[in-house]
């Protein structure tokens, strides 16, 4: 789809719900883009990565991104899922505050190799192995990964989506985003031979 402009991001906006927009002349409706939710894969650096170049796309393509899911994590080793679990917690707490990792899932040995392991049995027998496999991937997923936090931010992303666009509120917006400036903690600059390294923006002062 995407060489033909339809990517992930359109598709996101295409899907998500209507809602009126308020003080419009006519009976003016807007979406809702679905939220997203990232899967990333495993290690630590690589991973955050590929999360910060994806969520930066939809983020631009205004879609709101809830965080992600960590595939595939190895059991053992210095890059176990514990160690990268730590420091990408670390990370999401540090710089992404308003996105979190909601699980990580650890590889799946019985499921190594699945697809070619069933190739030479009849489609009847592998429509079973197909339908063991998926039961245990969900019942993996659902261990390690916490869905109702999930749902509950996808609920929180999308109030806070029509709310921002709904505002009849004097406050500047941030190019890239809807969201209001006074509610990602920045402000225009009152002097331009400020040095910031973004000119634009400044971080408000914590007084």
């Amino acid at each position: 789809g995407s060489i033909t402009g339809t990517d992930n991001a359109s598709v996101a906006r295409a899907c998500g719900r209507l809602f009126p927009v308020p003080g419009s002349t006519a009976a003016t409706t807007e979406r809702v883009p679905v939220p997203v939710l990232l899967i990333g894969k495993s290690g630590v650096g690589d991973a955050i990565d590929s999360f910060n170049i994806n969520a930066t796309y939809f983020s631009h393509r205004n879609v709101p991104v809830l965080g992600a899911i960590f595939n595939k994590m190895n059991l053992e080793g210095f890059y176990s899922l514990e160690n990268c679990k730590d420091a990408i917690d670390m990370y999401f707490d540090k710089f992404q505050p308003d996105k979190r990792a909601f699980g990580y899932i650890p590889q799946i040995p019985a499921l190594t190799n699945a697809r070619e392991n069933v190739a030479s049995i009849s489609q009847e027998d592998q429509l079973k192995e197909a339908v063991k496999s998926a039961d245990l991937f969900v019942e993996k997923f659902a261990e390690h990964v916490s869905v109702d936090a999930i749902v509950d931010a996808a609920r929180k992303a999308t109030l806070r989506y029509i709310q921002s666009t709904t505002s009849t509120q004097n406050g500047e917006t941030v190019s890239g985003t809807k969201r209001p400036a006074e509610e990602i903690g920045v402000t225009k600059l009152a002097n331009n031979n400020d040095q910031s390294k973004h000119p634009r923006i400044a971080l408000k002062s914590a007084a």
